[in-house]
């Protein structure tokens, strides 16, 4: 990077703000030094790495940095040998308590974030020294009993001596003999003895050793003579317990500096964590969004916000840099934001390419191998020629040293000179940089640059919106639109006569004049153009939210449709499959019987299997009472009961001493005499009926009459539907010994018939098959042979 890109940009500000959320010293000050990356593999890993952590954050998990010290210093010293402070070892302590946690952490969410979980593999808990700094220094930074046997039993011995002293002296102090010598009844301390303040003229009366006197000198502080020796014994006890101190903070010390290389991989491992966590709270903080990295050198962030303004207040830009042109100019009224566009497309490269997200709705960013940047805070109208030669001086050095694919921004380019010069000069500035193949972006005020961005393929025109009606700016940038100095309004609105600014007005030149008009009426154009595409914009919305709901609506029907579907082939699948094992299985047992008994013997024996399935439908149900048919009784219309089917049904035709009765969708012709009238419209109960199999679109019950012409309607039906339908109705036929049945299909396009002839031809049961006779259908039915 450029040496003046980074300050120009303010990228120090942004670094604060990181420095702000990290948990230890290290990581605030590895924050305020971080730099950005130029190759792509390690700009991609430092974004993953910022997401894995923002990820964790989201999902309530927090990093267990708490404890962690910068101990760096402390370990290099114990490593040449120093004795560590009993607080500095503490810290030491806690801070390996912080590398184990963190270690454990990451290793638990791995899944979530694998590549922070890499981190967890290079840190070494180290549990016995963690536990000797636990077992001897408290968290309050000072030496335990415990940390060895001879200083807890030095401690105690102190305790007693002590304890002595006082008893000692409280008696001193309570004999009423020498009550009139003692300034005040206390026991206070001089040094490491105990003492007792004696009035100044009773010295020579209480023997003792004399260790202070008061300001005044009326009081001294005397060790009276019983009391000697044992504070003798206490200073000795607290020398030889500094000793142990002394020699326990040695031994600590040393332990620190032989793993002192694992402590400070630890910690360095631990900063950059804690850097990373900085990074995720940032995002979380500015609601930033990962920026997508590409190869190609393209810039694309909507609604950007600039990371330093107020996220509530400023107004996001839109920003296209690259793919069609490289070249991108901004012109508009001053304090219009254009140094706020250029610096918040310059930050957010920095940044990304620091591993930090971007305060925008989305954002694509290449990876620059450097970024460049002239940027002047003053914005005065007076500029003078130091100013221009300082601003020449930046854009030598950018144009010495920027190469394709890198990112210049440059504000207000040759400003501070003539107007014709500056823009001669910076029309072939932005003539190289474009040849070269350099990502630019400048401001500037010359009409020239303008007209000369519209001529060249591969750079665009962008401008900062200006409000006519209110004259102030609205910090827009419009990508595509020139815009206008709008110095006249500006005037206006800050009070200059209207005079002055006619007079200003008229020395204008024609060429200038007609290409302010002709900004002024695209600007126009352009208002009226957004105001008509957000209204088309709420249409296609509304559409589309219209066309999303009728599509869940109808994905639902197809679901719910299918389903149902599905269930009903699964019955209607095992109830075939069950009925055909059950047919199979009589069948079988017949052609067994077949072998032993003659044709009389075979028919006894069918009727009696015949009548066992009618009993297992039946359970052996009584028949209801009803008065036996005749011909002469019989007519069309009647209720009546069929004691062979076990069901109602509705007399359709008298044909002398037969009736025709449908049951459900099945016609039987039976004698009359074999009917039961039914009186009203009595229902069978549920226990009358021959138990159904379910799950079948039309139930069909075939049984030999006297007349045996029995039919089957499956007419409506699909092929699919039709098969179940006509493999039950053989089956009921075959259990009746039925020698046919007659299909009526109907004649419609010839599909069902020509499928169920195909299935029906292949059938075992089915011994041949003809068309019906004309008076029976003819084409529209099939009789079948069983």
């Amino acid at each position: 990077m450029a040496r003046f890109a980074v300050k120009t940009l303010e990228f120090d500000k942004v670094k604060a703000l990181l420095a702000s959320k990290t948990a230890t010293s290290l990581g605030k000050a590895q924050a305020l030094a971080i730099r950005t990356e130029s190759e792509f593999s390690i700009v991609k890993r430092l974004q993953e790495e910022t997401a894995e952590a923002l990820r964790l954050l989201d999902e309530g998990k927090r990093f267990p940095f708490g404890g962690a010290h910068n101990i760096v210093a402390a370990v290099k010293h114990a490593q040449l040998g120093a004795v560590l402070e009993a607080e500095t070892l503490m810290e030491i302590g806690s801070t390996a308590a912080a590398i184990r946690q963190i270690k454990t952490f990451l290793q638990e969410e791995s899944e979530l974030a694998p590549t922070l979980a890499a981190y967890a593999e290079a840190l070494q808990p180290l549990p016995r020294l963690e536990k000797q700094l636990e077992n001897a220094i408290s968290e309050k930074g000072e030496i335990k009993d415990s940390a060895s046997t001879k200083l807890g039993g030095l401690r105690t011995g102190i305790q007693i001596a002590k304890n002595r002293v006082r008893e000692q002296l409280e008696k001193v102090l309570h004999d009423p003999n020498n009550q009139k010598y003692f300034q005040d009844a206390l026991v206070t301390m001089r040094g490491d003895r105990y003492v007792i303040p004696i009035k100044q003229e009773y010295k020579l009366n209480f023997p003792g050793v004399v260790h202070d006197q008061s300001g005044s000198g009326a009081t001294l502080f005397i060790e009276p003579m019983a009391v000697v020796n044992l504070n003798n014994d206490i200073k000795k006890y607290m020398a030889e317990e500094k000793e142990e101190i002394e020699r326990i903070l040695r031994q600590l010390s040393g332990s620190v500096g032989a793993d002192g290389d694992l402590l400070t991989a630890g910690v360095e491992i631990l900063t950059n964590l804690d850097v990373i966590c900085a990074r995720a709270y940032l995002a979380q903080a500015q609601k930033a969004v990962r920026p997508m990295l590409h190869l190609g050198g393209k810039v694309e962030i909507v609604q950007g916000r600039h990371p330093l303004l107020d996220q509530s207040q400023v107004v996001p830009l839109d920003i296209e840099l690259g793919g069609d042109f490289n070249t991108l100019l901004i012109t508009g009224p001053n304090t219009g934001g254009k140094t706020v566009a250029l610096k918040a497309v310059g930050l957010f490269a920095l940044m990304a390419q620091a591993g930090l997200f971007l305060p925008a709705r989305s954002a694509k960013m290449p990876v620059f191998r450097a970024i460049y940047a002239d940027i002047g805070d003053e914005q005065s109208i007076e500029q003078s020629l130091s100013t221009f030669s300082g601003h020449m001086t930046n854009l030598v050095e950018i144009l010495n040293e920027v190469r394709s694919g890198d990112l210049v921004l440059v504000d207000e380019i040759c400003a501070g000179t003539d107007p014709n010069e500056g823009a001669a000069l910076a029309m072939a500035m932005l003539e190289h940089l474009h040849e070269q193949g350099v990502l630019t972006m400048i401001t500037t005020h010359y009409s020239e640059l303008k007209t000369f961005a519209y001529g060249h393929t591969g750079m665009e025109n962008a401008s900062v919106e200006f409000d006519p009606v209110s004259l102030r700016p609205t910090y827009r940038l419009l990508m595509g639109v020139p815009g206008s100095s709008n110095a006249f309004n500006i005037s206006r609105r800050l009070g200059l006569s209207e005079e002055i600014v006619e007079n200003a007005g008229k020395l204008l030149d024609q060429e200038h004049v007609h290409m302010e008009d002709v900004l002024h009426e695209l600007e126009g154009e352009r208002r009226q153009y957004e105001s008509q595409n957000k209204e088309i914009q709420m249409l296609r919305l509304e559409s589309e939210r219209i066309k999303q709901e009728l599509h869940k609506q109808k994905q639902e029907l197809d679901r719910r449709k299918n389903e149902m579907l599905r269930k009903a082939r699964e019955q209607a699948d095992e109830i075939y499959r069950s009925s055909r094992r059950e047919s199979e299985a009589i069948l079988k047992e017949l052609r067994s019987m077949k072998a032993d008994f003659d044709a009389k013997k075979l028919e006894a024996a069918a009727e009696a299997a015949r009548k066992q399935l009618n009993k297992q439908f039946s359970e052996d149900a009584p028949l209801p009472e009803g008065t036996p048919l005749s011909k002469e009784t019989a007519k069309v219309g009647q209720t009546v009961f069929l004691p062979s089917l076990r069901q109602n049904g509705t007399i359709v035709a008298v044909n002398g001493g037969d009736v025709t009765v449908q049951v459900g969708i099945l016609k039987t012709n039976v004698p009359a005499k074999n009917c039961l009238l039914v009186k009203g419209k009595t229902k069978v109960s549920e226990d009358l009926r021959p138990k159904k199999r379910k799950g079948y679109a039309h139930d069909m019950l075939v049984t030999r009459t006297a007349s045996t012409r029995q039919e089957l309607d499956v007419r409506g039906m699909t092929i699919e539907e039709a098969i179940p339908t006509v493999d039950k109705g053989i089956d009921d036929a075959l259990l009746a010994g039925l020698p046919e049945l007659r299909i009526i299909h109907g004649k419609g396009t010839g599909a069902l018939r020509a499928g169920l002839t195909a299935y029906l031809s292949a059938h075992r049961a089915v011994k041949r098959l003809e068309l019906a006779s004309l008076h029976e259908g003819g084409a529209g039915a099939t009789v079948i042979y069983l």
